[in-house]
């Protein structure tokens, strides 16, 4: 029962924060404290290792491309790793980016010079279907 309500709750959190992300380009800090409390729900322990994901993409942030990626969705990775783990953490962010460059690379044959790689996604919206993807998933017992 907890999983069933923790699953819709998640659900409807991260379509939020993408239509979110999509509108003002922020994502709350509160719906990130929404989505960790999530975890309470079905807490395990191990999930805790997921945090090193979002790590990962804060030093990707810092060091590599500090205009492109925000710091909500840094912290929403973190809040969802919380719920989902490590494994399915990592598996979401590469889905999620992977459609990222799938767009980019499918809108450059129609932009003008140079207009592709000035343009700007929010991530939220590709996170939310990484992470939901994996988490429905892993709850049916596809992700180890």
């Amino acid at each position: 029962m907890e999983v069933a309500v923790q699953a819709a709750l998640l659900t409807v959190l991260l379509i939020y924060a993408a239509l979110r992300d999509v509108k003002t380009r922020e994502i709350s800090p509160y719906l990130c404290m929404g989505v960790a409390l999530l975890s309470l729900l079905d807490f395990q322990a191990e999930n805790l290792l997921g945090l090193g994901i979002p790590l990962i993409l804060w030093l990707t942030a810092t060091y590599i491309c500090p205009e492109k990626l925000g710091g909500g969705d840094i912290k929403l990775s973190a809040s969802v790793s919380l719920v989902i783990g490590f494994p399915a953490t990592a598996y979401g962010i590469i889905i999620a980016f992977s459609i990222v460059v799938l767009i980019y690379f499918s809108l450059k044959p129609f932009s003008q010079k140079g207009e592709v790689r000035n343009l700007s996604l929010p991530l939220a919206p590709f996170l939310a279907v990484g992470f939901l993807i994996t988490y429905f998933m892993k709850i049916g017992g596809y992700i180890l």
